[in-house]
């Protein structure tokens, strides 16, 4: 008797998850595009170190800090009214903000390279994405300063937030275009060679996705827990939010797609021991089950392996702890702010 076919997938016209083109950081994919982030474009141009100008680029907020030392009470920024202690803190966390996303940008750019998925990532070699976001990011502080203090914080705290925002727009652009890229992937079909693996060779994309998430968390975090005014808690809190719900987002569709791969070898397996053991009902003896030992067990192994193909692309149990670190975070902040008046 013939052994069953696979199920047809989502259509044979639809491309297979599979290994994509090569190319080195910086390499020209395709039709122009290139796995290389802002960030890594603006320290490839400046003369010197690369290293010495990322440090540099992570030190502006406190060479902000040392010039409102310098200005009058009511030109310095809002979180000057807090102690010494918040205000110290608060610029530690931007400036180790600015350091991590320089440093995500790039390793999420190397982590996609080493995967040939250069092609499934394209929008993450946008530059004009990150400047805009800069750019509004910028002026919107800028506007609050002169409104509030004056021309000359304007210009302190609007050109701070146009060098700061380039570096954390450039990261949040390569998250949101990983998220985009592992979005596009899950309409892909699983190629046949990769359901030998139990992660249907999706492993590796699910890590880069959890590597972004941690690296987000690593600094969005900080920034939350030392802002020092009800708006910031509530964007930062509304970022936290949106980046847990594109991270579950986009690793939906592989998510479905792996359950329904699971269930289509399952299928397979169960339907090849129907088939094994059909004999075995006919003339229930033991030399026919003897001679159907082999292909039982056979059978038996098939839906084994089915069985431990996984149903997310990530670790469930890591994802969990994420998810808990990242709620106690809206709780802790809020009850600093409210203690806060009390000197709490």
């Amino acid at each position: 008797m013939d052994a069953p076919r696979h199920p047809p997938g989502r259509g044979d016209a639809e491309a297979t998850i599979g290994p994509l083109e090569e190319v080195r950081l910086g390499d020209t994919v395709g039709e122009g595009t290139r796995l290389d982030p802002l960030t890594e474009r603006v320290l490839r141009c400046l003369p010197g170190e690369r290293w010495l100008w990322a440090v540099g680029w992570a030190l502006v907020p406190w060479a902000n800090a040392g010039v409102n030392l310098l200005l009058d009470a009511k030109t310095k920024s809002a979180v000057w009214g807090q102690t010494g202690t918040v205000v110290v803190l608060n610029y530690a966390a931007l400036s180790f903000a600015v350091a991590i996303a320089i440093w995500g940008s790039r390793r999420v750019a190397r982590r996609l390279v080493d995967l040939h998925g250069a092609a499934a990532f394209r929008e993450l070699d946008s530059a004009a994405a990150p400047l805009a976001g800069a750019a509004v990011t910028a002026a919107a502080f800028g506007i609050t300063a002169f409104v509030e203090d004056g021309l000359a914080a304007a210009l302190l705290r609007g050109g701070t937030w146009l060098v700061v925002g380039v570096a954390l727009w450039t990261f949040l652009w390569a998250y949101i275009s990983l998220q985009l890229g592992l979005h596009r992937l899950g309409g892909q079909r699983v190629a046949d060679a990769a359901r030998m693996d139990p992660g249907l060779g999706l492993r590796p994309f699910g890590d880069v996705a959890f590597s972004g998430l941690w690296i987000l968390l690593a600094w969005v975090v900080p920034l939350v827990l030392t802002v020092s005014d009800v708006v910031g808690v509530v964007l930062g809190c509304t970022l936290l939010a949106v980046a847990l719900a594109t991270f579950f987002f986009s690793l939906a569709r592989l998510h479905q797609q792996m359950v329904e791969v699971k269930a289509e070898e399952l299928a397979l397996a169960r339907d090849l021991y129907a088939q094994a053991y059909a004999p075995v009902r006919e003339t229930p003896t033991l030399q026919m089950l003897e001679q159907q030992r082999n292909l039982l067990s056979a059978a038996d192994a098939l839906e084994k392996r089915a069985k431990a193909i996984h149903d997310w692309p990530i670790d469930e149990r890591t994802f969990a702890r994420v998810i808990t670190i990242a709620t106690s975070v809206v709780p802790i902040t809020i009850g600093r702010l409210l203690l806060d008046p009390f000197g709490l």
